[in-house]
Formats: structure tokens, C-alpha cells, sequence
């Protein structure tokens, strides 16, 4: 039942299914000759598409996520270990193409690269596996683990993790990998809207992280004006409202340290 549930809400999270429904509808009313009942809809959809799209409610809830945990200008002295979450590679697609298919999350690779040259002495985890229902054979770490060992001077040096489904188990399944002592300097990589987030489930599994956030959507100044792209306005919508029900969900389950963690817990 809550599988089902899910589902339809994460159907309804969906500006561009909510919008889709509301037209749906009307039309559907329209051809049964309901006139009022369709007019109502398709004003409804003409609304919605309005106020979403052009104000800039998507952009607040995404850039309050991105500002929380600032970016990093300069990097520890001593970093001890270094945690990059997955959700870089559409697995499905690379097995489909016999290559791999990156998404815009690239720069969490990227930093995990350059931060072990920077720091080589730093223990490094990946940690990403079977995202998919149905498909647990599929894991992100075992795909992107030739790349990886490509671009390391010692290709032993990366922990790949392997089984996690979601940023819960990255944590849970990340603590069972390493032995954190007191005082070190662990470095979490993942994007800056999901920082947040991030840091609460690490914090709660007794995992003290530095923030380092990457995959920036805006400046650090962003305007809260009229919209003049409302597809990007939509868009910045469903990223900013997926991750604060995240928040919502988590902390509800007790799977974060607090609702909205920052710098100093």
C-alpha cells in the first residue's frame, strides 16, 4: 500500500503531471459536453502554469537547499577521508549502450578525482548501487569503478560501495566500510541541493562530514524576480520540492539528525 502511495505522490510532485492531469481533465469534460467543469480545469492548468512559471517559487526552494552549506574556496589541510555519493550514471542507459551514460551530476567525479590528487593520503569511498527496483544487478559503483581506476595513481586506494539504494543506506552501508577516529576531516561530496539532507543521515549514523557541495544550479546571488523561462522555473520547482519532502520524510522517519542541518549542527 505505501509502495502505491508513493507512487502517486510522486506523480503529483511532478509539476509537469500535475499540469498534464489539470488539461487532462478539461479537455476530457469539454468532449462530455461539461462545459463549466471544463473551463475550470483548463483555467485551473493556465493558473497553475502561471503562477509556477513565471514566480519564482521553484527558484527559493532550490537556492535556500543550495546556500545552506556554502561552497568550498579552500580545502582542509588534512583531509582524512573523502565520501562521493552516487547518482552520476543512468545505469539502465549504459547497459543498454555498452557505455556509460553520465547525467548532470558529473561534477561529484570530477571533485572526487581532483580532491584525492590534492589529498593522496586520504581514505576514499564511493558509494552508490542498486538505485532501480527490479534491477538490483544494476550497481552505479561497479559501472563507474573501471572509469575510476583509470584516472587514480593507485586504483586500490578508491572503497567502492556497492549495495545502497538510497542516501539512507550510503550512510548506513559507508559506516560499516570505514572507522572514523575523533578529530579527522571527512569531506562529503554530493550535489548542493541535496547537501542538507546529506549531511543529517551522516551526522545521525555518528559520521561527522565537512560539506563540500558541488553541481551547483544558480549563483550565490539570485534574483527573486519574474521568471522569464518558465520551463526552467518548473524544473527548478520539481528539484526544490522532491528534496524538501525529502527532508520531511527523513526527519519523520528518523533517519536525519534534524530537519534542515547546517554547518554547525
Amino acid at each position: 500500500m505505501f509502495f502505491y502511495l508513493s507512487k502517486v505522490l510522486t506523480f503529483l510532485i511532478e509539476p509537469g503531471n500535475l499540469l498534464f492531469l489539470l488539461l487532462l481533465l478539461g479537455v476530457i469534460f469539454l468532449w462530455l459536453k461539461k462545459d463549466r467543469l471544463g473551463k475550470v480545469f483548463c483555467s485551473l492548468a493556465f493558473v497553475f502554469y502561471a503562477v509556477f512559471g513565471l514566480l519564482p517559487f521553484g527558484v527559493f526552494l532550490l537556492d535556500t537547499l543550495e546556500n545552506r552549506f556554502p561552497a568550498v574556496v579552500v580545502i582542509p589541510e588534512n583531509v582524512d577521508g573523502i565520501i562521493v555519493l552516487g547518482g552520476v550514471l543512468d545505469v539502465v542507459t549504459s547497459e543498454a549502450r555498452g557505455r556509460l551514460a553520465l547525467n548532470g551530476s558529473i561534477e561529484r567525479v570530477i571533485s572526487l578525482i581532483n580532491l584525492t590528487k590534492r589529498s593522496p593520503n586520504a581514505t576514499v569511498v564511493f558509494t552508490g548501487g542498486a538505485g532501480l527496483l527490479g534491477r538490483p544487478d544494476l550497481s552505479e559503483a561497479d559501472m563507474l569503478k573501471p572509469l575510476l581506476n583509470e584516472f587514480m595513481h593507485d586504483p586500490n586506494k578508491i572503497i567502492f560501495e556497492n549495495k545502497s539504494r538510497n542516501t539512507f543506506q550510503n550512510a548506513v552501508f559507508t559506516k560499516e566500510l570505514i572507522q572514523q577516529k575523533p578529530g579527522e576531516t571527512w569531506l562529503l561530496v554530493t550535489s548542493a541541493f541535496h547537501m542538507p539532507r546529506s549531511v543529517g543521515i551522516f551526522r545521525k549514523q555518528g559520521i561527522e562530514v565537512t560539506a563540500y557541495p558541488v553541481d551547483f544550479n544558480m549563483g550565490p546571488d539570485v534574483q527573486y524576480g519574474l521568471q522569464t523561462n518558465p520551463r526552467a522555473a518548473l524544473g527548478y520547482l520539481r528539484k526544490g520540492l522532491h528534496e524538501w519532502l525529502g527532508l520531511l520524510a527523513y526527519y519523520w522517519t528518523d533517519k536525519t539528525s534534524e530537519f534542515f542541518p547546517s554547518p554547525n549542527e
